[in-house]
């Protein structure tokens, strides 16, 4: 059985994707506009959804700078209530620490991390998904860094944009310095924009304590909204986002005790073993079919020692070695 993905983004961050493919003089694939438009003005959007959202347009645009692209042409006001809480912050060290707090209202699909140096500062993010991956946190990491001119009022200039994809040639690194204003480096442990640690005390030019004292408590309901799940489901998503995680380490992000996370699942009639199998399953049968990933890729992806491990399990889920499954794309996607 499959696991079903818990994890949404806001209508308002799906908004703004097509607001800046407008502004490009683009359109919204009609493929994707027919998936959207089952959404609910009060709902948020299923990742499965927002999925199909970045299929179509890595699929109509093969441009490689299509992130970079989207994310300069989005506004932090079309980012709804975390992109006006992040405006009213005092400074921008203030507004980075109000995104790690409340990034996931605007989507979940991912982990914002503030990493110091000796000499600089990073503001990394690490994506829990695979489809689309490089195009989708470029538009991320170009979305942050123009917002991050907007809201400063234009005195900021990064140390260089981080990306942790294979450089490509010379001249499509150059569009990349062109459309960013800003050194880009590939091959990034991790992608971030790198700052300097003084650029944390630039002030806001929106900064309004008062309206920022109205907006957090709303945000902070919401949070606790979004949050506020079954055990089964908060094990589901971080196993999600991370599915390579242990039982204790997963025991550990929730501040409980392995045996006691045992103990409070089976209350709830499951047990960790079953939903670690199911996320692991259903990643591998997706990853698979997307042909991406070699099978000790995936193995270590999934958190196996080593890929013989991985393909009893895998025998054990489906009935089927890795490669049989693999080698048969039909009756893999039934």
């Amino acid at each position: 059985m499959k696991t079903a993905d818990c994890r949404s983004v806001t209508l308002n961050y799906t908004r703004a994707i097509s607001a800046a493919l407008k502004s490009l003089g683009l359109e919204v694939p009609a493929v994707a506009r027919k998936a959207l438009s089952g959404i609910d003005e009060s709902q948020r959007v299923p990742m499965g959804v927002q999925e199909q959202l970045w299929l179509a347009l890595q699929e109509t645009y093969p441009d490689p700078l299509l992130g970079a692209r989207l994310g300069r042409a989005m506004h932090s006001s079309q980012m709804g209530l975390v992109g006006y809480l992040l405006m009213t912050q005092r400074t921008l060290g203030a507004a980075i620490e109000q995104l790690l707090i409340y990034h996931p209202l605007v989507g979940e699909g991912g982990q914002f991390e503030l990493r110091r140096g000796a000499h600089h500062v990073d503001l990394c993010y690490q994506p829990s998904f695979l489809r689309c991956a490089r195009l989708r946190v470029e538009t991320i990491l170009s979305a942050c860094l123009t917002q991050t001119r907007s809201m400063t009022g234009h005195p900021f200039r990064a140390q260089s944009v981080q990306l942790a994809y294979p450089a490509p040639s010379l001249a499509i690194q150059q569009q990349y310095q062109q459309v960013l204003q800003t050194p880009v480096q590939f091959n990034a442990p991790v992608s971030a924009i790198r700052l300097r640690p003084q650029d944390l005390e630039i002030p806001l030019v929106a900064a309004d304590q008062q309206v920022m004292a109205r907006l957090k408590p709303e945000a902070d309901a919401l949070l606790r909204a979004l949050t506020h799940k079954s055990l089964q489901q908060q094990v589901s998503h971080l196993l999600q986002q991370e599915p390579q995680l242990t039982r204790e380490q997963v025991a550990s992000r929730l501040c409980i005790s392995p045996r006691h996370l045992g103990r409070k699942l089976l209350e709830e009639n499951a047990s960790f073993r079953a939903i670690q199998d199911q996320v692991r399953s259903h990643y591998a049968c997706q990853w698979l079919r997307q042909g991406d990933q070699n099978n000790a890729e995936i193995a270590a992806a999934l958190g196996y020692c080593d890929e013989s491990a991985f393909g009893k399990a895998f025998r054990r889920w489906t009935g089927v070695s890795p490669r049989t499954y693999r080698s048969q794309p039909e009756q893999a996607a039934s």
